[in-house]
C-alpha cells in the first residue's frame, strides 16, 4: 500500500505533455502551468514525430517558457519520437520513465487546465493512500464543432455525482488529463500490446481505460475530480465525431472482457532514448 500525501509539503510534480508539431494551445497550457498554486518542478515533452522545423520551434518555445514563465526554476526534457516508434501507450510510458517525481500529471499540447488550482485539486485526493489515479473530464473550446458541444452538454447532464470508481457504472480515466503515482505505474505499465491485439487501439488508444480497470482490479481507487477538468476539442465533423465515438465504445467493450488482474507489455527500459535537456 502506498503512503498518504501531505499536500504542498511533499507534492513535487512532473507534467508530461504529448505533442505533435507545435500545438496551437501549448502557449496557453504552459502559461497556466506556470501559474499553478502547486507549480510543477519538471516538464517532460514527448514529441510525436514533428518535422525538423517544428521540433526546433518547440525547443525555442520551451526555452522561452522556462526563462519567462517559470523563472528557470523548472527542469525540461524534450523527447522526440520517430514516426515508426509511436503508439499511445509507448509514448506515455516513455514520458513517465523520464519523469523524476512520484506524482506525474499527463496531458497533451492542445489541452488547457480550467484553473490555477488544477494540479492542487487533483493532488488533494492522494491523501487517501488507496488512490493511485485522478482524472477529469474535458470541455470543448469555443471553436469546437456543434457535435462536440452537444455531446459535452449531454455528457455533463449524465455525469454521476460519485467520484470514486467503485461507485460509478463505468470507470473513467483518461490521459487527456490525469495524475498518477509513478510507483504504481511501475507495477503495471500502459499496455503496448493493445494496438496489436485491437487494431482500433492504434488510432484511439484505450490504454488509459485498461490501466484504470487494472488498478481497480488490484484494489486501488481511481477518482474523477471535476475541478481537474481541461478544455479540449478537435473541431471534428459529424462523421468523424461519430466514427470515433462508436470505435471507442467498441474498444472499451473489448477491454472490459480482459481477465483481471493481468500483465501488460512494455518495451522498458526507455532511458536510452534520445532526450534533450533544456
Amino acid at each position: 500500500m502506498v503512503t498518504p500525501v501531505k499536500i504542498k509539503e511533499n507534492c513535487r510534480t512532473s507534467v508530461m505533455i504529448r505533442t505533435r508539431d507545435e500545438e496551437s494551445r501549448i502557449r496557453d497550457l504552459l502559461r497556466l502551468l506556470s501559474a499553478q498554486t502547486i507549480e510543477p518542478s519538471q516538464l517532460v515533452i514527448v514529441d510525436n514525430f514533428s518535422c525538423r522545423e517544428k521540433l526546433q520551434q518547440m525547443k525555442t518555445l520551451l526555452l522561452e517558457a522556462k526563462k519567462e514563465l517559470f523563472r528557470n526554476e523548472i527542469s525540461i526534457k524534450l523527447i522526440p519520437l520517430a514516426k515508426g516508434d509511436f503508439s499511445h501507450p509507448y509514448a506515455t510510458n516513455l514520458g513517465l520513465s523520464y519523469s523524476e517525481n512520484e506524482f506525474v500529471c499527463i496531458t497533451n499540447g492542445h489541452s488547457v487546465p480550467v484553473s490555477q488550482t488544477w494540479i492542487e485539486n487533483g493532488l488533494t485526493h492522494f491523501r487517501d493512500p488507496a488512490v493511485v489515479g485522478v482524472s477529469g473530464y474535458f470541455h470543448p473550446f469555443s471553436n469546437a464543432s456543434i457535435w462536440e458541444k452537444l455531446h459535452s452538454s449531454m455528457w455533463a447532464r449524465a455525469k454521476s455525482k460519485e467520484t470514486t470508481s467503485d461507485n460509478r457504472n463505468d470507470l473513467y480515466f483518461s490521459t487527456i488529463n490525469c495524475l498518477l503515482r509513478k510507483s504504481v505505474w511501475k507495477e503495471y505499465h500502459f499496455d503496448e500490446n493493445l494496438p496489436q491485439m485491437m487494431p482500433a487501439s492504434e488510432r484511439y488508444g484505450g490504454e488509459d481505460y485498461d490501466w484504470g480497470l487494472e488498478m481497480v482490479a488490484r484494489g486501488y481507487k481511481i477518482v474523477v475530480e471535476p475541478k481537474f477538468d481541461v478544455y479540449h476539442s478537435h473541431g471534428e465533423s459529424f462523421l468523424t465525431f461519430l466514427s470515433r465515438h462508436v470505435a471507442y465504445r467498441t474498444l472499451k467493450a473489448e477491454i472490459r472482457r480482459f481477465a483481471r488482474p493481468r500483465e501488460s507489455f512494455a518495451r522498458a527500459p526507455y532511458l536510452g532514448s534520445k532526450a534533450y535537456e533544456l
